[in-house]
């Protein structure tokens, strides 16, 4: 699983290395000294592909350095927050967190806490998971990175290599009960297993449901990052396990009729995986089985972008469209009857329903819904149709006759075209 130790830092991406090098000489100019901490380094031991955001631990003034990183990374401070002694910084494709050393105390279960500067050993046992709290100090020389040893005090290694999720204090979960969130998905990524005191822990926070104390923002912080998860599916049923995802969402549990959708997603028979965001189509599979007032509970409980709160008022809709989509004769039916709702929540109908929505659907979404007329405006008007609601309408009928199978070049348009003139001029005499 491991190289030696004092090797790891090399695994990173040569770019990164050398923004790392040139922050960590330009840390010594003022007292102070860079860690790579956290899951960066957690991945490094297990040699998984390091991700875009990089946490580095400042035994020191970060509010001072973070300016002075800025420079000469060209890069921007995106986020700073003096009181906690963290800034955030995007420096090429990397987005590099600063996070002054400290130790912490919670005056209150699930609010934020008050922090007072400490030495990086005791920022460690302030930290989540002990995967977590393993770090190397950043030392180099003109401009490249020297070796350095893993500094791991709690026994991270040893937890990793035992698959083994262990919490570091017995009152982390009641501080800060988003820890339950991170470790479901920790342990359905890495494959581990808590250990006893932690599996006490989680047992403990949930029957005293800390997770409602936590502000809907970081509730669905949390949630959006699942759905980012290499297998989110797999989150989902081990959080169900856990007993957590009624306590996140009203009425959601995993069933067998839930396995069944994400599974005919996996497979994608119809292969249309990317033409809608993975992350809403997700979503959308995750919470069909909700109530439409459960659904409605859910949107107003969270702060939702528009694109998701779309989703859920078509899926709303949808559910009761079925009936109608099984019945539709002709194409130009059912895409009256679709055209209206977003693609990912058709997607949604497609992976979630059993046959025929499912062949319906697939037909709709790669091929009728990008159907365009074989004539535009300018060319109906130059066929004699006057400018108004008629165009519009004769656009939208020309569409239907080529979804129906009736029109298949130019030329047919045109002479559909002019039928419907003629037949509209001989109604009017």
């Amino acid at each position: 699983m491991m190289l030696d130790d004092d090797q790891l830092l090399f695994r990173l991406d040569p770019a990164l290395q050398q923004l790392l090098a040139r922050a960590a000489e330009e840390a010594a100019t003022v007292d102070a000294t860079l860690w790579l901490v956290g899951g960066v380094v957690r991945d490094l031991l297990l040699d998984v592909p390091i991700g875009r955001d990089i946490d580095l631990a400042v035994e020191g003034d970060v509010n001072q350095l973070a300016p002075m990183l800025a420079t000469i990374w060209n890069g921007e401070i995106t986020a700073r927050h003096p009181s906690f002694g963290t800034a955030t910084i995007v420096a090429e494709r990397w987005l590099i967190d600063l996070a002054q050393t400290r130790a912490e105390h919670y005056p209150q279960p699930a609010v934020l806490p008050e922090v007072y500067p400490a030495p990086l050993t005791i920022d460690l046992h302030r930290r989540d998971y002990s995967i977590n709290a393993m770090a190397i100090r950043l030392a180099a020389q003109a401009d490249r990175l020297l070796p350095m040893p893993l500094f791991d005090p709690i026994g991270g290694v040893a937890d990793l290599a035992a698959r083994r999720l262990r919490l570091l204090h017995e009152r982390s979960l009641r501080d800060d009960p988003t820890r339950l969130l991170r470790g479901v998905r920790l342990a359905a990524r890495l494959d581990l297993t808590p250990d006893p005191a932690t599996a006490r822990q989680i047992t403990t926070a949930l029957e005293a449901g800390y997770l409602a104390l936590l502000s809907p923002e970081r509730i669905q912080t949390e949630l959006c990052l699942t759905l980012t998860e290499p297998d989110p599916v797999a989150v989902i049923a081990l959080a169900d396990r856990w007993g957590m995802t009624e306590q996140v969402v009203a009425g959601l549990s995993w069933t067998p009729a839930l396995a069944e959708r994400l599974n005919r997603y996996r497979c994608d028979e119809f292969k249309l995986a990317g033409i809608a965001p993975t992350e809403l189509v997700l979503a959308g599979l995750l919470l069909y089985d909700l109530s439409d007032d459960a659904l409605q509970t859910f949107q107003q409980r969270y702060h939702l972008a528009t694109p998701a709160r779309r989703l859920i008022d078509d899926m709303i809709a949808l559910r009761g469209l079925i009936p109608a989509i099984k019945a539709a004769g002709r194409p130009s039916q059912l895409d009256t009857l679709l055209r209206n709702y977003s693609v990912a929540a058709i997607a949604v109908l497609h992976y979630a329903t059993e046959s025929p929505v499912p062949e319906i659907t697939a037909h709709y979404l790669r091929e009728w819904r990008l159907l365009r007329p074989l004539l535009n405006g300018d060319d109906l008007r130059e066929l004699g149709v006057a400018p108004g609601p008629q165009l519009g309408q004769m656009l939208r009928d020309l569409r239907a006759a080529m979804l129906d199978g009736f029109i298949g070049d130019r030329a047919a348009a045109e002479q559909w075209v002019r039928q419907q003139l003629a037949s509209a001029g001989s109604r009017l005499k």
